[in-house]
């Protein structure tokens, strides 16, 4: 009898989640925060490079000896806005101890980061993804029709268009499922009350939706509509001339939760779908 009570106590000890020393001194080392920033929040940014910070992660190394030799492997992913599908990663920095990094971001691409921990020889899983996106600048853009090109040093070249009645700007490809629309500067109200206008935006064959998600960041304007078919978008001027636009953006979706479907959550934990 007494031994079928011990027997019974083990049992109920482990269904409890009670472990014995030896599971509790397992070494084990967290993955590292990664935080990639542009200029214009998490998401976005409108410059050529972006900044990158590594923060430690949790480290549980039972009896640890000697010092602590912590370093990181960084893997990033570059691909263009456009593209159906990611591309595989790359590691460009390997067993680094610096842990901020500013790197390179082309027009129209969207850079992808995550990093892992090595500390008293034992190395983390990876990390959460974290990206940001540039969009691809004015001036790359097939368009028609007549556009006032204006100074504006919130963009990397130094220029914006104003679009007119008649311009036609037409980005192609854009795949199904993406978020893409304009990003362009506010500028207020005019000394004589007028405001300019924001472009309008829609696919080939498609009607406009009648909403839109984005953000205001220091005075540029991201907007996005979410297109369920693929096909080539034409933003246009209806109302006048428009607030200068330096660029056009276009993202796959990301998931805020399972009910919220929008374009950015409120981090850039976002990998490309």
């Amino acid at each position: 009898m007494r031994r079928f009570v011990l027997l019974l106590t083990t049992a109920l000890l482990c269904a409890s989640g009670v472990v014995g020393p030896a599971a509790a001194d397992v070494a084990t080392v967290g993955p590292p925060g990664v935080y990639l920033v542009g200029n214009r929040g998490n998401i976005f940014t409108t410059r050529i490079q972006v900044q990158l910070r590594l923060d430690p992660g949790e480290v549980n190394i039972p009896n640890a000896q000697g010092p602590e030799d912590l370093s990181w492997d960084l893997e990033v992913q570059s691909v263009g806005m456009r593209a159906p599908a990611p591309p595989s990663w790359t590691t460009p920095i390997t067993n680094t101890t610096v842990r901020y990094h500013t790197l390179a971001i082309g027009s129209g691409r969207i850079l992808c980061a995550r990093a892992r921990q090595h500390s008293w020889g034992v190395t983390s899983g990876w990390s959460k993804v974290m990206c940001v996106e540039r969009a691809r600048d004015d001036q790359s853009l097939r368009r028609t029709g007549p556009v006032h090109i204006v100074a504006d040093w919130r963009y990397p070249d130094g220029h914006a268009s104003v679009l007119l009645p008649t311009t036609r700007i037409r980005v192609s490809q854009i795949p199904a499922g993406a978020w893409y629309g304009p990003v362009y500067t506010d500028r207020g109200i005019r000394p004589d009350g007028t405001v300019c206008t924001h472009p309008t935006w829609h696919i080939v064959g498609h009607r406009e939706p009648n909403r839109a998600y984005g953000f205001i960041n220091n005075g540029i304007t991201l907007m996005m509509h979410r297109t369920r078919a693929p096909g080539t978008a034409i933003l246009r001027s209806p109302f006048g001339h428009t607030c200068p636009a330096g660029s056009s953006s276009c993202r796959r979706g990301c998931r805020a939760n399972p009910h919220e479907d929008l374009p950015m959550t409120q981090h850039n934990e976002c990998p490309l779908e």
